[in-house]
């Protein structure tokens, strides 16, 4: 059922809807350390390289984990908008648009019915629990989830007509999707082509099938070397084999011992992938209706075949986080949406306002409460303005101040027993320490701190600072280059 909205205002509240967390994001929520500052970081200093092909960086250092496509996303936005954060998160906003609309043209491919169910697909969609919290916020997994839904939308099409187009859309939507998230998307669409007899209405010629799959896969492979090959002629061995294992074997088999987590983290995600709907009465009577019958129609055993094997190879493999699951989503809303049928578009409408306001107020609480504690911009402001000094972080830096406070120059990553020496090398460095007393401090300079994860974040200088007196005040000129008696000293609750 469509929305009885006129036809201009019914194409554009889904856009509108969308950019709604988006503001709200930007208005309210720092980015988050460490894993939005670290990855806004290597886009910062892909920026400043102005080259796409080199090995990526962290920190001014090699940096393997990751691939190249949202940071590549991030510059072409920066390039028409200006280095900014909010011009950084577009392109993950925009993925999240395009996997509502992808999720709908997949439905209308698998039910021949849908039409009627395209608007509440997007409410259902947008008000999702997973597609409110990741949005906005600076991760892979929604760019990958657009490739992953084009993937499936081409191999649908393929089991039904042999058209070379389709070949085609399998090939490059799979090469650009492991651009985004690494090989992780081959396991995303292993299922739906490995088990098409089983989900295919007619699935006529399958040796051709698996040819045309064969010749996808080998124009996915030719995408990927295109960056691969001359990142590789530019690196050394040790980059190699963590890009090309580590990154792979590594991650899947949990021997990088990066978020190792029991087989069964993901079952209780399961449930909060359907929320608020699992709270509709009607959505369990829908989904005993959709059991019944589900083997009898295409469309649902493609979901099914698509989604639970999937789930399965994800609790088996080591390393897990929740929004590894992001490109599962779409399976589970149309599997929703199938399951409210029989629940008014009003109802539906009602309740993606709420979750969509719920998340707005949401965000303008924490950003007076606890976010605060996540806030870097007191450090790296001052960071900003005293760029031109050396400086330290003790210990394990994660480029967390690379685009906040605009570096071009890293900063170095020194244990604690290190600090005296380093001070000796650099006596007008600062240093950044985390510590939660005063203990942590002692011996040097505390220039400034603010509160950082439960604890403190401090500036540390060798020496005290000299201060300047009532008659000669210190003037800050806004340059990068700053004297000792300028140097800011804030205290930030």
């Amino acid at each position: 059922m469509h929305l009885a909205l006129p036809k201009p205002i019914r194409h554009l509240w889904l856009p509108l809807v969308v950019f709604i967390p988006f503001v709200a994001a930007i208005w309210f929520r720092p980015l988050l350390p460490i894993d939005e500052t670290r990855y806004i970081s290597v886009a910062w200093e892909m920026f400043l390289r102005r080259d796409w092909l080199q090995p990526l960086t962290m920190n001014f250092e090699p940096y393997h984990h990751k691939l190249p496509l949202l940071f590549w996303l991030i510059n072409a936005s920066w390039a028409v908008f200006g280095v900014t954060r909010w011009a950084a998160t577009l392109p993950v906003v925009l993925s999240s648009l395009a996997s509502v609309y992808l999720t709908i043209a997949l439905g209308r491919l698998l039910f021949s019915d849908f039409d009627r169910q395209a608007d509440r697909t997007a409410m259902v969609m947008v008000a999702s629990v997973p597609f409110l919290v990741y949005s906005t916020l600076i991760y892979f997994d929604l760019t990958l989830t657009v490739f992953v839904l084009l993937s499936l939308i081409g191999i649908v099409l393929y089991a039904r007509k042999r058209d070379w187009r389709s070949v085609l859309l399998i090939g490059l939507s799979l090469g650009f999707g492991v651009l985004a998230r690494g090989p992780v998307a081959f396991l995303h669409i292993l299922f739906p082509i490995a088990l098409a007899p089983l989900w295919a209405d007619d699935l006529r010629r399958p040796g051709r099938w698996y040819l045309g799959i064969l010749a996808s896969l080998a124009i996915a492979g030719l995408i990927v070397l295109c960056w691969l090959v001359p990142v590789l002629m530019q690196a050394d061995g040790k980059f190699t084999h963590s890009l090309l294992w580590d990154q792979t074997v590594g991650r899947a088999t949990g021997t990088l011992n990066a978020h190792v987590r029991p087989f069964y983290f993901y079952l209780p995600l399961l449930p909060a992938m359907m929320i608020p709907w699992v709270f509709f009465p009607s959505f369990w009577k829908g989904a005993a209706a959709l059991r019944q019958g589900w083997l009898k129609e295409e469309g649902t055993r493609f979901l099914f075949l698509w989604a639970a094997p999937t789930f399965l190879c994800f609790s088996l493999i080591g390393e897990k986080q929740p929004h590894y699951l992001m490109p599962l989503v779409p399976a589970v809303v149309l599997a929703v949406v199938l399951c409210l049928k029989n629940v008014p578009s009003r109802r539906l409408v009602l309740n993606m306002a709420v979750m969509v306001a719920a998340i707005v107020v949401g965000q303008a609480i924490a950003s007076a409460t606890f976010l605060k504690r996540y806030d870097l911009e007191p450090t790296a402001a001052y960071m900003r303005a005293n760029r031109d000094r050396d400086w330290a972080f003790v210990a394990n830096y994660h480029a967390e101040f690379g685009f906040l406070s605009r570096l071009e120059k890293p900063v170095d990553d020194v244990p604690p027993q290190r600090l005296a020496q380093w001070f000796a090398s650099h006596p007008e460095g600062r240093a950044i320490v985390v510590g939660r007393n005063a203990d942590d401090f002692s011996g040097y300079q505390l220039v400034m701190d603010s509160p950082y994860r439960g604890k403190r974040m401090g500036v540390l200088a060798a020496r005290p600072l000299a201060v300047p007196s009532k008659a000669q005040p210190c003037h800050d000129n806004g340059s990068d280059a700053q004297t000792p008696a300028c140097d800011k000293v804030a205290s930030s609750d």
